[in-house]
């Protein structure tokens, strides 16, 4: 068996970043609190919780809280909750939002105040498409859109100035297919590029890799978009695909010591996980071989 680990594996630089931030507030021995899964993956989650991070999923449970320090979650948060938890005495804010996030939160704030009207690509239920919506301002019209149906709907006049904008991690050739929809619609429209470079080679290597080898694992939050999209795009190039979370799901895998098998991982997926799936596989299939 020979097992190709992808190059782009593991946190993105977002989640490292926030991660990071994390234990540094841990290490300075303040008291840690996020406020929502600061990322979508269980197990590393679960890792930060025994470490003494405690989630709370509403600004009302802090309650009378002092002297504690509040992480903001990677896909950012509503400005109206931030300017609220920023606001409290006692409470230190440790802003874990990814740059990339905060810059497209910068870009529709911006535009909005000028009168553009705002178009997004991206899930409407998503945590960073929720934060997103709260910077555009209440005097032009908002949109979120998910496919070229959506397209229909918009109310918005040719010549009206509109900018449109991609959740960061929404497939790339989804994207442009969007976007060449709305420029023949629209006169006056800005384009922004706003899907993380990362994301892009990911799905990169998914198609690259993927058709060379027997069989793929993708490890990922089963509740991560980034990571059921690379599942997506690797069942277009192999038929033999397998999406795991934890290193309990090893068992359910059919491998066997002659195939190769590549394996990617969501942005949320620490590496440590990562090796322990991989050690898994090996003696999985190293115990079949023997018996």
């Amino acid at each position: 068996m020979k097992i190709i680990l992808a190059k782009y594996i593991g946190f993105c630089k977002g989640v490292n970043r926030c991660i990071s931030l994390v234990e540094q507030e841990i290490k300075n021995g303040n008291k840690v609190y996020a406020l929502g899964e600061l990322l979508h993956n269980q197990q590393e989650m679960k890792r930060l919780e025994s470490l003494g991070v405690k989630v709370i999923n509403d600004i009302k449970e802090l309650g009378v809280l002092k002297n504690i320090s509040l992480i903001v979650r990677t896909h950012g948060i509503e400005k109206e909750v931030y300017q609220q938890i920023v606001s409290k005495n006692g409470i230190k804010v440790v802003d874990g939002t990814c740059p990339i996030v905060k810059k497209n939160q910068v870009i529709v704030e911006k535009y909005s105040k000028e009168g553009y009207n705002i178009i997004i690509f991206g899930d409407i239920e998503h945590p960073e498409i929720r934060a997103l919506i709260s910077y555009v301002s209440n005097n032009v019209k908002k949109y979120v859109v998910s496919s070229l149906e959506d397209i229909k709907k918009l109310d918005i006049s040719y010549d009206e100035p509109t900018i449109v904008i991609s959740q960061t991690t929404k497939p790339v050739d989804e994207y442009k297919k969007i976007c060449d929809v709305l420029k023949r619609k629209f006169k006056n429209i800005k384009i922004f590029n706003t899907i993380c470079k990362e994301t892009i080679l990911r799905e990169q290597e998914v198609k690259d890799l993927s058709k060379k080898v027997n069989k793929v694992i993708v490890i990922g939050g089963k509740n991560s978009a980034n990571t059921k999209k690379l599942i997506s795009i690797a069942k277009k190039y192999n038929n033999k695909v397998f999406a795991i979370s934890s290193e309990e799901e090893v068992k359910n895998l059919k491998i066997n010591n002659y195939e190769t098998i590549a394996i990617f991982s969501g942005a949320s997926t620490p590496k440590w996980l990562i090796q322990n799936i991989v050690k898994k596989i090996e003696t999985k299939v190293w115990t079949k071989t023997v018996n």
